[in-house]
């Protein structure tokens, strides 16, 4: 094989690769071209004797002379001197850049990534956690960098045929180099390369504050619905069934010849006693042993109701009772409210579409997209609908547009996690300098630098929001007299029986006028 210098180095497509070693033979007449022709100065000074044969091996560089492709001189073998300059033929071609140009794709995903758009799909990066780790790896590894959306605005999910949309396609058909964050999945994993993580957001909801509950109903809080409907059978039935005890048993009496009578209890006075013992009324019980027995259990029982629903009441009016919240994915689900995600195409989307749980094949039926994270929180604020995102791009939101500025946010959000999922950066599948930005990112994980970065822009008072913040009215302090607002149940319960005494007065007057006229 016979093959001069200058014909390898500009093969077009021999810088594509790395760790490779080509071998051209060199012939005297070739030699005595390349020495005389000064193609290599390399090359003539190893060649000695003059006209003895020899190997010179060419190594791949992928990013040298200002970060292009380059074809070099590894070494030279003669039979004389063997290898000339014995260095290694395969040394790490990625521990400098030489300035190359990498093209990088991202969607907004504060505080990792943040950006303000300048033509086109080209983007600046603005301060944020991915801005200073690239930044900190371009200095490093000394290369530049161009930041770009998706032609689609999505983070990508998989579509029938296997590709996907958004920053994932966009790294999959090598038309970005590599992405900033992007969370973890086994299926995008198949078509691209991950970094290793740097941070683990898991999934969760938002939804509005509780809010106070209406006051007139205030009466009833005390007891949930089956023990209203409980005590009601209860207080019901025991008026005749001590009407019955009585009956079976009655009280003796002494008249005053000194015989015994039965001393009568009639239903309506049975069924008086049976409600006053519950208003802690005093009045006269049956002497009979059977009936003593059934007033002291009901004795009990009246005691101890009556003072639970006192004792809850007055809890209920010292602190208003507040609607209640919805902390876990399946309250949510059997809830009343409706639920939704951004319309982002990420890993959130692509985990209820695919996922065989029937909890979450549940939420991906009742999945209500909305557009944009602030409308997503707006509504989330304001009426019935929980939103489902990553918890610190969630959280971090909050701070910044819907926290006032006493620090009470305008939002509750869920105590569940669910679906951790890591960070990190795509890349393209088979990349060959993953190993070296990963070594970066772990020596950023343990020293501590990332943490103390996430820490510092989270809590940046510059990033608040002044104008869309809006404040909560704030909560009145020491104890407070009770108001219409408070009592207006008690009102309504008085009115309701002047209606009924008013209506039954009624229709005993005119039974009675009957009765004059008979």
């Amino acid at each position: 094989m016979e093959c001069t210098f200058a014909s390898v180095f500009y093969r077009p497509h021999s810088g594509n690769g790395y760790n490779t070693i080509l071998s051209s033979l060199w012939s005297r007449k070739n030699s005595i071209q390349s020495v005389s022709s000064g193609t290599s100065s390399e090359v003539s000074e190893a060649l000695n004797p003059l006209f003895e044969r020899s190997y010179c091996l060419f190594r791949l560089c992928p990013y040298c002379r200002d970060g292009g492709p380059e074809v070099v001189l590894a070494d030279m073998w003669t039979k004389s001197k063997k290898f000339a300059k014995r260095v290694s033929l395969y040394p790490d071609v990625f521990e400098n850049f030489h300035g190359h140009h990498f093209s990088i794709v991202t969607l907004e995903y504060a505080p990792f990534s943040c950006y303000e758009k300048t033509k086109g799909l080209e983007v600046k990066l603005k301060d944020c956690v991915d801005t200073r780790m690239v930044n900190a790896m371009s200095k490093s590894l000394n290369f530049t960098y161009q930041v770009r959306e998706p032609t689609v605005p999505q983070w990508g999910y998989k579509l029938d045929n296997g590709s996907y949309t958004g920053v994932i396609g966009t790294v999959q058909k090598y038309e970005a180099d590599f992405s900033l964050n992007v969370a973890f999945t086994g299926d995008r994993e198949k078509v691209i390369d991950y970094t290793v993580g740097y941070f683990n957001d898991p999934l969760t909801f938002c939804t509005t504050k509780p809010r106070p509950l209406n006051q007139a109903l205030t009466l009833l809080r005390p007891f949930q619905l089956w023990v209203w409907i409980g005590f009601f059978i209860v207080s019901l039935a025991m008026g005749p069934l001590y009407y019955l005890s009585c009956r079976v048993l009655p009280e003796p009496n002494f008249s005053s010849t000194g015989s015994r009578s039965k001393k009568s209890l009639s239903l309506a006075k049975a069924i008086m006693k049976i409600y006053g013992s519950l208003l802690s009324q005093s009045d006269p019980w049956n002497a009979g042993d059977g009936s003593r027995v059934l007033a002291a259990a009901w004795i009990i029982f009246s005691l101890v109701t009556m003072t639970s629903y006192v004792a809850n009441l007055i809890a209920s009016y010292t602190l208003p009772a507040l609607s209640p919240t919805l902390n876990t994915l399946q309250e949510l689900v059997d809830s009343d409210f409706s639920w939704g995600i951004q319309n982002l195409g990420a890993a959130d989307y692509q985990l209820f579409k695919s996922s065989e749980v029937p909890l979450y094949q549940k939420v991906f039926a009742g999945l209500d997209m909305c557009p944009d994270l602030d409308e997503c929180l707006k509504r989330a604020r304001d009426t019935k609908y929980a939103f489902i995102t990553w918890r610190l791009y969630m959280e971090d939101r909050i701070a910044i547009r819907f926290t006032s500025a006493t620090g009470e946010r305008q939002l509750h959000v869920a105590y569940e996690d669910f679906f951790p999922s890591e960070i990190g950066w795509a890349m393209n599948s088979g990349c060959p300098f993953r190993g070296k930005f990963n070594n970066v990112i772990r020596k950023l994980l343990e020293s501590g630098i990332i943490t103390k970065w996430l820490k510092d822009i989270i809590l940046d008072p510059k990033r608040r929001d002044p104008v869309a913040t809006v404040d909560i009215v704030p909560r009145l302090e020491g104890p407070q007299p009770l108001g219409l607002e408070q009592l207006q149940g008690i009102f309504y319960i008085l009115g309701l029986g002047c209606v009924m005494s008013s209506i039954a007065f009624v229709m005993e007057l005119g039974l009675h006028s009957l009765r004059v006229l008979d």
